[in-house]
């Protein structure tokens, strides 16, 4: 710049014109450096306009051509570029001058200020400022320098920040804030703006530190060994606290170990694993800790896998599965069909299919295509549960035999040699193969071994070869191969003539067959093979794949159309239900290759999900085919309901669709519930059946894949009431006026427990007894012949009493009439019974004395007879015994009876089963028999009837006979006819309860078992005194008399007599009955 400084006035006017007159003045601006900027200045009747900056003159371009300065023709002043450094600057105060002949004008002053801002803040906050939680922290913050004066804001987590009650601003001195709360924990910048530019700090951590607090404690786990362990422990507080895992009772198993998300992941666990694991969160604010303890049981491993099966239609066959492990785990088969509860255990039979003794084979009899399918074999114990899987592929046919590389045509000169090859594949049978020869069409073939020159030979591979052949050769040739599996020929002409080129067959090498092709994938249309060639054979880019295919029904195999993708070979439009093989041959410019080894059999199906693409369902069974699931506990909460919970492993949720919940019984009952929801934990089971052990586990599913099952809970249910009452009561009359009262058992599902014991209730005009007992029997003593009493029965177990029976009616007078007139079986009581009319007793008076004359006449009789008569021939008494016409019927004499005389016909078909078993001869020999001694110097009063044994039943009966013989005759007399029927069931025994004698003297109700207090099996009171004694019958005499009759006394031969009224009949006191001590009124 250079020139002397402009007037600071207004020259005055010369009188010759007029002086420029200003318009526009110039602003004051600020500018950012190297920006472009102008002064504006206008003004008329100016000739020339001049700037000054600061007292100088501004040159402009016009004057210097590397100025940066323009004095545009407006005489407004334009910078290019707004120059600010050491050398130079633009700022300062400019000013315009307009001038002419007549005079000058200078205009305002102007200021160009240059805006610029500093790089570095004069205080900066830290990187990190940490607090508690309540107190007040300051964030400083002084901006950097700058022209104008900066600005400065506060940004949380990229958001402005303003004041609040509790947030205080501050441009120069930074951020206060007051009562901090986790809320303020966040990244905070302090920022510093002008127009020539936005400055911030680096972000300013602000941390609140809050105690760590566990969200989620790691649980107790049992598992089975080889599966994976998820301990989770999930903390939360500021800053972030970190995990540490420790194991407290043994070495982390470093190798095994991931720590995921604060959670320890411990994969194929085994027993030394088993432990206590610690997890420690800590940060600044504190720590916290938490401890499970981890239980690895024995998972049961598979010793021998299942494999596929291969078996034609009709044969049996076999599927084979070792489970071992410690406890045995039980050893289920899934077979393949829709119904989940199609589960079979050891020596279970379902139809044609059986499973062993030990569980570990199943055995498939006579099989149909109808077998074909995926069999399961599953092994559960409460250490876990492993799944194998085979498929059983039933066919009803194999191919036929297929020939390696067709024949081709010959043209030989004479002399040269023929050779034709024909060798076979043929994989499910052994081939034949014959030759034969045509001199053409029309005419008949003929073995070509029927050839006698030598010419010919034929290769066990089946190579025909025919030396010095000649024009006579000419003709066709066929290759006939059979075999079981079907037949197969091919035919070649072999042309002999002058003209022939070729002297003798060129044979080139044969190319390699590919590699037995692989099944990919499969579904119910479609079929991929991995066709690949053989390993010996170079790949040639030339060579491509042909595939032929064969199923039941043809007659030979066909060439498949076929999709080429590099080495998968496509197969399309095939037919579900069938059964299909694949071979493969390689082509190329020199010719086919031998086929390749046959392929499995593929059975096409239709899906069992057809929403489900064969992708989607491989990759659930591969998600699935792991353990996820755990069985952790059951507990059973009644009778009739089990309460199970489980526990998913890692991130199984995602696989699962839901849980399959499994109920066996050792019955082999099956019942399946299913669970749906991949997040449900338990589920309640109910309906189930008291008193019953069951094996409980799971199976995951997804859609129609069923996955792994898990480990399994044993359980057996608490017992319950008994759900019906006993039945089937009778009455039984005893010898000594007692009355047996019996009643069925009930059975275990009857029951719902074990029976420990029964309520008997007896009551008469109102008055009722209840006695306990732990047998199914109850003894009656001191009943009043008279009356009615009313019996209701009810069984008991540890959950309490059951129903009791409908009320039956017992007229004791009645029953024990009847038990002596020959019903000594026991009378069955019905009740729809409610009363029995008195029976007249003046019957009695007559029959008692006519029975006892013919009883003392015939003792005299058997005296005499067995004087006369030296011993019984015991191969006659069998066959006299049983003949009418000798020994006639003795059960037509009058018993003791208050209606009518007895006789067969009344009662003819239960007396004959009552005692026609008692004549048969193998009784004789048995203990139950005594044979009669001949003694002729003793009176027959003390004669012993029969050796009595007590056999186990209630009810009382006498089998041994009495025999007699005559002279001629040899007639012989079975006495049990007049004698009570032996118990079918042992009764209570007389001297157990005191001598009968006694058994008026006190009335009572008494259980053999009541003493003993036993609630099992029934056991035969009589069996300390069982041994044979023929003092089984006691004399009763009439009152004033010397005459006495025998009478059956059950108490073992205790001689006592019993007086008898001048009437005939035996006095009886007629008291009220006494149950258990107590006297009725």
């Amino acid at each position: 710049m250079g020139g002397a400084d402009p007037p600071a006035f207004v020259y005055p006017y010369n009188g010759r014109g007029l002086a420029p007159v200003i318009k526009e003045h110039p602003s004051s601006i600020t500018a950012l450096r190297n920006d472009p900027v102008t002064l504006n200045c206008a003004a008329s009747g100016a000739s020339r306009i001049t700037w000054f900056r600061d007292g100088l003159q501004v040159i402009t371009s016009s004057q210097d051509s590397r100025s940066h300065r323009v004095l545009l023709p407006s005489g407004s002043l334009f910078f290019l570029r707004v120059a600010s450094n050491r050398r130079e600057t633009d700022a300062g105060t400019y000013w315009c001058v307009a001038s002419n002949s007549y005079g000058t004008r200078r205009s305002k002053n102007a200021t160009l200020s240059i805006a610029y801002l500093s790089y570095e803040f004069e205080a900066h906050p830290e990187p990190v400022v940490k607090a508690h939680l309540g107190d007040s922290i300051e964030i400083p913050c002084k901006p950097p320098k700058g022209s104008p004066e900066p600005d400065t804001q506060w940004i949380k987590n990229g958001l402005e920040l303003s004041n609040s009650s509790r947030v205080y601003v501050f441009d120069k001195e930074g951020l206060i804030i007051k009562n901090v709360t986790s809320e303020d924990s966040a990244s905070y910048v302090c920022r510093a703006r002008n127009v020539a530019g936005t400055r911030e700090t680096r972000p300013t951590e602000l941390v609140i530190l809050i105690p760590p607090s566990l969200e989620k404690k790691p649980e107790n786990v049992t598992t089975a060994s080889g599966s994976m362990v998820d301990l989770i422990c999930h903390a939360q507080g500021s800053p972030k606290p970190s995990v540490t895992w420790r194991r407290l009772d043994g070495i982390m198993p470093l190798g095994r170990v991931t720590i995921e998300d604060q959670r320890l992941i411990l994969e194929h666990v085994t027993a030394v694993d088993s432990g206590v694991y610690s997890c420690e969160v800590r940060n600044e604010a504190g720590i916290a800790s938490a401890e499970a303890t981890l239980t690895v049981v024995d998972r049961p491993e598979i010793m021998q896998r299942l494999q596929d099966v291969q078996v034609m239609a009709g044969k049996d066959a076999f599927l084979t599965c070792i489970v071992e492990g410690v406890p045995p785990p039980l050893i289920l088969w899934r077979l393949p069909t829709q119904d989940r509860t199609a589960l079979l255990t050891s020596s279970h039979k379902n139809g044609h299919v059986y499973i062993s003794q030990d569980g570990q084979m199943m055995h498939l009899e006579s099989v149909t295509t109808e077998d074909s399918g995926i069999y399961h074999c599953w092994g559960v114990s409460r250490g876990g549960g492993v799944s194998t899987q085979a498929e059983v592929l039933v066919v009803e046919a194999y191919p036929p035999p297929v020939i390696g590389n067709g024949l081709k045509d010959l043209n030989l000169i004479p002399g040269s040699i023929a050779v034709f090859p024909c060798e076979v594949i043929s994989e499910y049978a052994t081939p034949s193969i014959k030759w034969s020869f045509r001199p053409a069409a029309h005419l008949p073939a003929r073995p070509l071994l029927d050839r006698i020159d030598g010419r010919v030979t034929l290769s066990a591979a089946g190579t025909l070869s025919v030396k010095d052949v000649r024009i006579d050769d000419t003709g066709i040739y066929t290759c006939n191969v059979s075999a079981e599996t079907g037949n197969v020929e091919q035919v070649t002409i072999l042309r002999v003539t002058k003209e022939a080129t070729k002297a003798l067959a060129v044979t080139e090498p044969l190319l390699t067959p590919p590699s037995k092709p692989q099944i990919m994938i499969v579904n119910e249309t479609t079929v991929t093979l991995n066709c690949t060639p053989n390993s010996q054979t170079s790949h040639n880019t030339g060579q491509r794949f042909i595939i032929e295919y064969w199923r039941q029904g043809w007659d030979e195999w066909r060439m498949a159309e076929t999709a080429m993708m590099k080495e998968l070979c496509i197969i399309k439009n095939l037919m579900p239900g069938n059964t299909y093989f694949f071979l493969v041959r390689t082509i190329t410019k020199k010719g086919t290759s031998f086929p390749s080894p046959w392929s499995d059999p593929v059975a096409i199906r239709s899906p069992r999900d057809p929403s489900l693409t064969v992708d989607q369902v491989r990759h659930a069974q591969h998600r699935l085919s792991r353990s996820t699931v755990t069985l952790t506990k059951a507990t059973a909460t009644g009778p009739n309901s089990v309460l199970l919970n489980w526990r998913f492993l890692a991130t199984a949720h995602e696989a699962v669709e839901g849980i399959l919940v499994y109920t066996i019984t050792k019955d082999n009952d099956v019942q399946v519930t299913t669970v749906f929801g991949s997040f449900a934990s338990s589920h309640h089971l109910v309906n189930i059946q008291p008193s019953t052990h069951y094996i409980f586990f799971i199976v995951p599913f997804w859609r129609s894949v069923e996955g792994t099952p898990s480990n399994s809970y044993s359980i057996t249910t608490p017992e319950d009431t008994p759900l019906i009452s006993p039945h089937d009561i009778h009455a039984v009359p005893r010898d000594d006026g007692s009355i047996l009262i019996t009643w069925s058992n009930l059975s275990l599902s009857e029951a719902r427990g074990n029976v420990t014991g029964y309520q008997v209730n007896l009551s008469y005009n109102g008055t009722e007894t209840t006695e306990v007992v732990s047998s199914p029997w109850l003894e009656v003593h001191g009943h009043a012949p008279s009356r009615i009493y009313a019996v209701k029965v009810a069984a008991e177990t540890k959950a309490g009493l059951g129903p009791y029976s409908a009320p039956v009616s017992i007229d004791f007078g009645l029953i024990y009439a009847q038990g002596h007139h020959g019903n000594s079986k026991g009378i069955m009581i019905d009740s729809s019974v409610l009363y029995a009319p008195p029976q007249p007793a003046w019957l009695v008076y007559v029959l008692v004395p006519l029975v006892i004359l013919l009883f003392v006449a015939t003792m005299i009789y058997i005296k005499r007879l067995h004087h006369k008569s030296s011993s019984l021939d015991a191969t006659h008494n069998t066959t006299h015994s049983q003949d009418p016409a000798v020994n006639p019927p003795h059960d037509s004499i009058s018993m003791y009876s208050e209606q009518k005389q007895w006789h067969p016909r009344d009662c003819e078909r239960e007396c004959r089963q009552s005692y026609m078993h008692l004549l048969r001869a193998d009784h004789q020999n048995s203990i139950m028999h005594k044979e009669p001694q001949s003694r002729a110097n003793e009176s027959p009063e003390p004669y012993a009837t029969t050796a009595l044994l007590a056999p186990a039943s209630p009810h009382s009966v006498h089998e041994s006979p009495w025999h007699r013989r005559r002279d001629k005759s040899r007639l012989k007399v079975d006495w049990t006819a007049f004698l009570p029927p032996l118990p079918a069931s042992p009764p209570p025994c007389d001297n157990a309860f005191g001598d009968s004698t006694q058994n008026h003297k006190g009335f009572g109700i008494k259980s053999w078992f009541d003493d003993a207090r036993s609630s099992g099996e029934y056991k035969n009171p009589c069996e300390v005194s069982s041994e044979p004694n023929s003092d089984t019958y006691s004399p009763v005499c009439a009152k004033n008399s010397l005459n006495c009759f025998l009478k059956f006394n059950s108490s073992q031969g205790k001689n006592t007599c019993k007086e008898i009224s001048e009437d005939g009949q035996a006095n009886h006191v007629d008291l009220p009955l006494n149950l258990s001590n107590h006297v009725q009124n």
